[in-house]
C-alpha cells in the first residue's frame, strides 16, 4: 500500500453507507435524502437518475460538504479515496476541492463572476492549487479551452462571460474544474441547456478523460440518454430514497421499478414523430393536473375570437431576406422562410446558429440589418414596441426558464391580469374570471391563480408561462427552449400540452429546441441554421429521414445515443471560408468548389417536395 491513499488502487474513489441529508423549514426538518449507499471506483461513471425533488442534488452537494446553512447530512460510511470526509476540517476541504474533487453545475452563468474576465477567473482557480506563475496559468487556461473544443481560445479569455453562449461557458467551467485533473468529477445538469453537438462533444470530452486520467465522475441527471451515454452503472431515485440500482443497460433495457419503468416510457415517447392525438410518456399526469385542456375560447371576448378568425392567413410567418449583423460579425444572412398557419415550425442549430437572435427579431425585440417581415399576411415594423397593437398581440414568446420571467412577488391572478388588460381590454371583475380559466386552460386547479410562483414545480411555473402567452389571444407564439430545463416526464405533459392547445385552437408555433427527440415530436416543419445561414428547410418527417445537409447530419447524429469520441481540436476550431461554403471547414464531404464558391439557393429536390438542401452535394 502507497502512504498516499489517494493513489492506491486498492480504495474506491467514494465508498458512502447510509447516507441522509435533511433541511430544516419553518414546520421542522424535511428529509431530502435517506439510505443511499454506493460505491464509486477509479474511472468509472456512475448515473444519478431522477425527477426534480427526487434528491439527487442532495446527495451530491452531501458527499462534497456544499451544503447551505441550515442542511445536514449524515452516513455510516463517507468516505473519498479512503479518506473520511465527515472528519475533515474546512481547510481540508476546502484543500480537497479542486484538486481532487470539482463539480460542474447546471447553470454555468451562476459559476462565473460576471465582472471578471474569464482568462483571470481560469487562472486564478490553476494558481490557487498549482505551483505556477501567472503566465504559465493563462497559459494552461488556453490549453484548457482548445481540449473544450473552443475556436480561438486565446480570444475567449479575453471576454466576459456574458459575452459567451451557454455552450461556451459550460465549457469553460468544464475546463476549470479539469485544470488540476481531479480523480472525482461531480456533473449535475451539466448539459441540460446545450445543443446536440456540444452536449455530443461534450461527452466525448468526459469519455476521453475516464480513458486517458482514470477519472472517475458523478452524473447527476433527468436525461437518460445522456446518462446511456456517459455512465457504466445508474442508481433511480425518487422522493430520496433509491428504487432501483445496476448497469445501465439492464436498468434501462430491463427496468423493474414501476417508477423507472414510467421515466423509461417517458423518454421512449418524446422520440415518436408529430402524430395527431399522440400523447407522450405514462398518462397518469402531474400533480395537481386536470385530466383535459381547458376552453381558451371562454377567455377571449367573441369579437377578438372573430377577428383571429377573419384575419387567418395560409401563412403565418414570412421572412425575406432578412439579415443581422453586430458590428462586424454576421449573426444572420439572407434568411428566407414560411411557416404556414396552424403548424409548428422547429428551428434547430448549435450554440450561436443566430436561432434565438431570428425568434427575436420575428417577436420585434431585435431589428434586422434588412429584409422584411410579415405575420399573418401583413408587413410589420421591425419593433415590437412600433409594430400596431393588433400586431403585438398576434405574436406572444415562452421562454426557456420561466423563473426570469414570472416576477416572484406577484401572485398568478396579477401576473395573468396584465396582458388581459393590456391586449385583450378585459377589467374588474372580468380580469379574475378570465386568468382562472387561463389557468384552467393549462390544467392547473383554479385556485392557483392566488399561489405566488415560488410556490410552483419548475413545470407549473412553464405553463403558467405558456398560459400568459395565450392571454392575448395570438395567433402566433414563439418557444424558446420552453421544456429542456424540466424533468422527461413534466417535459411530456408540457409538449402534450402545446399539442393540444394548438389543436384547439390553430395556434402556429416557432419552436426552438436543441434537444432533437423533442422537434421530431413537435415538428410539422424543421429549419437548420449554420452560424446565421439556414442550410435545410423541410418537412419533419423528410428532414429527419433524409438525405440530409452533411451539417443536419452531424445533428442528427450528435443526437443518437450511439458511442461518442471528441473531435480533434484541429476540427473543431477551424474558421469557415467567407467567400464558400460556411460549413467546407468543418464538412467531411467537401468538393474544391466548397472553398470559394457558396452553394446556390437551394431548389426543392424532386423526389421530396418542399425539402430543400443549401449543399453542392444537393445542387448536382
Amino acid at each position: 500500500m502507497t502512504d498516499d491513499p489517494a493513489q492506491s488502487p486498492e480504495f474506491p474513489v467514494l465508498s458512502i453507507d447510509n447516507l441522509g441529508v435533511w433541511y430544516k423549514g419553518d414546520n421542522g426538518w424535511h428529509t431530502a435524502a435517506r439510505g443511499v449507499s454506493m460505491t464509486l471506483a477509479r474511472g468509472e461513471a456512475l448515473g444519478l437518475v431522477g425527477e426534480s425533488g427526487s434528491g439527487k442534488s442532495s446527495v451530491a452537494m452531501g458527499i462534497l460538504r456544499y451544503l447551505p446553512r441550515g442542511a445536514v447530512a449524515a452516513a455510516d460510511r463517507l468516505l473519498f479515496e479512503g479518506r473520511d470526509l465527515a472528519a475533515m476540517s474546512l481547510r481540508e476541504l476546502r484543500r480537497l476541492r479542486g484538486s481532487r474533487m470539482s463539480a460542474v453545475y447546471q447553470h454555468p452563468g451562476a459559476a462565473l463572476n460576471p465582472t471578471i474576465r474569464i482568462g483571470q477567473q481560469m487562472a486564478e482557480t490553476i494558481e490557487e492549487h498549482g505551483t505556477v506563475d501567472h503566465r504559465q496559468a493563462l497559459r494552461r487556461a488556453a490549453e484548457l479551452l482548445e481540449r473544450m473544443h473552443v475556436r480561438d481560445p486565446e480570444a475567449v479569455l479575453e471576454r466576459y462571460p456574458h459575452q459567451l453562449s451557454g455552450g461556451m461557458q459550460q465549457r469553460v467551467t468544464i475546463a476549470m474544474a479539469i485544470a488540476l485533473e481531479p480523480s472525482l468529477l461531480v456533473l449535475d445538469e451539466p448539459t441540460t441547456a446545450l445543443d446536440a453537438t456540444v452536449q455530443s462533444e461534450i461527452v466525448g470530452i468526459l469519455n476521453d478523460l475516464r480513458r486517458d486520467r482514470d477519472m472517475s465522475i458523478l452524473l447527476i441527471s433527468h436525461d437518460i440518454g445522456l446518462v446511456r451515454r456517459v455512465a457504466d452503472r445508474a442508481l433511480v431515485m425518487r422522493h430520496g430514497t433509491v428504487v432501483e440500482q445496476g448497469d445501465v443497460e439492464a436498468i434501462f433495457d430491463r427496468p423493474q421499478h414501476p417508477y423507472t419503468v414510467e421515466l423509461v416510457d417517458s423518454a421512449k415517447g418524446v422520440g415518436i414523430a408529430k402524430r395527431d392525438g399522440h400523447r407522450l410518456g405514462p398518462q397518469s399526469g402531474q400533480p395537481g393536473e386536470s385530466p383535459t385542456v381547458g376552453d381558451l375560447s371562454e377567455v377571449w371576448p367573441p369579437s377578438l375570437r372573430d377577428r383571429n378568425a377573419r384575419l387567418k392567413n395560409p401563412v403565418a410567418i414570412r421572412c425575406r431576406n432578412l439579415s443581422h449583423r453586430i458590428g462586424s460579425n454576421t449573426i444572420l444572412s439572407d434568411i428566407s422562410l414560411d411557416v404556414p398557419t396552424g403548424s409548428t415550425f422547429a428551428l434547430i442549430g448549435e450554440s450561436g446558429s443566430g436561432k434565438s437572435t431570428l425568434a427575436k427579431i420575428i417577436t420585434g425585440l431585435q431589428k434586422p440589418v434588412s429584409g422584411t417581415l410579415e405575420l399573418m399576411g401583413r408587413a410589420v415594423s421591425g419593433l415590437a414596441e412600433r409594430r400596431e397593437r393588433e400586431d403585438r398581440r398576434a405574436i406572444q414568446m415562452v421562454y426557456q426558464s420561466p423563473d426570469m420571467t414570472l416576477n416572484p412577488s406577484h401572485r398568478l391572478r396579477g401576473i395573468l391580469a396584465l396582458p388581459l388588460r393590456r391586449l385583450v381590454g378585459l377589467r374588474g371583475s372580468a380580469l379574475g374570471m378570465a386568468a382562472e380559466k387561463l389557468i384552467q386552460a393549462v390544467k392547473l386547479p383554479a385556485d392557483y391563480v392566488m399561489r405566488r410562483p415560488r410556490a410552483l414545480s419548475g413545470g407549473q411555473r412553464q405553463r403558467v408561462a405558456i398560459a400568459r402567452a395565450f392571454a392575448g389571444a395570438p395567433q402566433i407564439i414563439v418557444l424558446d427552449e420552453p421544456t429542456s430545463a424540466l424533468d422527461v416526464s413534466v417535459q411530456s405533459s408540457v409538449l402534450n400540452l402545446l399539442n393540444d392547445l394548438q389543436r384547439q385552437n390553430g395556434t402556429t408555433y416557432l419552436f426552438i429546441s436543441h434537444d432533437l427527440n423533442v422537434v421530431r415530436h413537435m415538428a410539422d416543419y424543421v429549419g437548420v441554421l449554420y452560424r446565421g445561414r439556414l442550410v435545410e428547410v423541410g418537412p419533419a418527417d423528410n428532414v429527419f429521414a433524409g438525405p440530409n445537409h452533411p451539417y443536419t447530419r452531424m445533428l442528427l447524429s450528435a443526437g443518437s445515443e450511439a458511442p461518442v469520441h471528441s473531435r480533434t481540436p484541429a476540427q473543431a476550431i477551424a474558421s469557415p471560408s467567407e467567400a464558400g461554403c460556411v460549413f467546407a471547414a468543418r464538412c467531411p464531404v467537401m468538393l474544391p468548389r466548397c472553398a470559394n464558391e457558396a452553394p446556390p439557393t437551394p431548389t426543392t429536390a424532386e423526389s421530396r417536395p418542399n425539402h430543400v438542401i443549401a449543399c453542392w452535394h444537393s445542387a448536382a
